[in-house]
This record gives structure tokens, sequence and C-alpha cells, in this order.
């Protein structure tokens, strides 16, 4: 029966006003289960990292706001390939930051929140944490042949200028550099060597 035999009949007075309000209240689920996707699709573009990391990296950035003010003193390992991870913890937080870096001048930031990491008496954390540590250990590296100590990272200070850019100076090997990086993507986008006094500021 179509909707204009509906209207005719005067048997089916209540169907006539229920059969429009549910199209309509299917039409408006429709749209707001779209919404998450969108919002999700546009941090996306914006952020430019891929689809399915939206969630995790936000989280990071929430991270990197919540240790702004923690001067981390990192302790390095190099693999035999050249790869550098350097680790550090915010003392009053408690988050763990890791620094992976290949001997191409690439180097990636990557959090490790505190209520991730398993407590004493408490179960293992989720499979996902120790992905996380295995793929920021194998980031842009063949598998390691062989780990050695090396020099710490200090981080000097550092400044959330915007979502999109943070700058740190850093202190290694006795030299200052500034990073300019993205907290969201974790990705240090420029490095370059500067006077250890120099102030967190873009530039």
């Amino acid at each position: 029966m179509t909707d204009r035999a509906l209207d005719d009949n005067p048997h089916l007075g209540p169907v006539n006003r229920i059969v429009p309000f549910l199209k309509t209240a299917a039409l408006v689920v429709t749209i707001v289960g779209a919404v998450p996707t969108a919002v999700t699709a546009y941090h996306a573009w914006q952020y430019k990292v891929p689809f399915s990391q939206v969630s995790h990296r936000l989280a990071q950035y929430e991270i990197w706001e919540r240790n702004i003010d923690c001067k981390i003193e990192y302790k390095a390992l190099s693999t035999a390939e050249g790869t550098k991870i350097d680790a550090g913890a915010c003392d009053e937080t408690g988050d763990i930051s890791l620094k992976v870096s290949t001997d191409d001048g690439k180097a990636t930031y990557e959090w490790i929140a505190y209520n991730q990491l398993q407590k004493p008496g408490e179960a293992p954390p989720p499979a996902g944490i120790i992905d996380l540590l295995i793929g920021a250990a194998q980031a842009g590296a063949v598998q390691a042949k062989g780990v050695q100590v090396a020099q710490a990272l200090e981080v000097v200070c550092q400044s959330l200028v915007s979502k999109s850019e943070l700058v740190r100076i850093v202190k290694e090997d006795g030299k200052c550099y500034r990073e300019t990086m993205s907290p969201v993507r974790g990705t240090v986008d420029k490095r370059e060597e500067v006077p250890c006094e120099t102030k967190c500021k873009a530039g």
C-alpha cells in the first residue's frame, strides 16, 4: 500500500502519524551515527594521519599536554644498524617517552601513559601496549643484531606552540638542537643545531 493510499484510508489514522515519525527517526539515527565517522575523517585530514590511527594520535597529543612542563632526561640505546632509541619518564606523571631516530636523521616520539602499564599484582596490560613497544623499537630499522648504551638526550625546554606544533630544545653529545615537531603525529619535522640558551618558541 502506498503512502497516498494510507493517507486516503480513514481506518488508518494512527498509522498516518506513525509512519512519517518512523521515517524521520530513522533518518536522524543515520545522521547521528555518521557524525563520529565524519569527525574522525576530518581529524585524519587535518593532522595527516591514517583514519585508523586518529584516536591513538589524539591520545598522544593529550599526553604531550600533560607532560609539557616535564624536563625528561632520556637514557639511550643504539642498535647495530644505527637506529637509536631514547627512553625517559616524567617524574610527576610516570608517563614514558620514547624517541626513535634513524641514521638518516628521521625521528619520531611515542608516549606510553603510566595508567596503561602493568602494576605489581595486576593483570598484564593489553596486547596493544606490547605491540606499541615492539613497533617503536622496530620503526625505521631492520632486526637489530646488538644493542649498546649511548649518550643520553636531555630536554632543556619545550613549548606547545599549537596543536600542530611543539618546539623542544634538546641537548645531545654536548650540543643543543631545536626540534620542531607535530605532537599529534609524533614526527620531528625539523631539527637544527642552536645555542643551548635558545628559548623554546616557533622559529
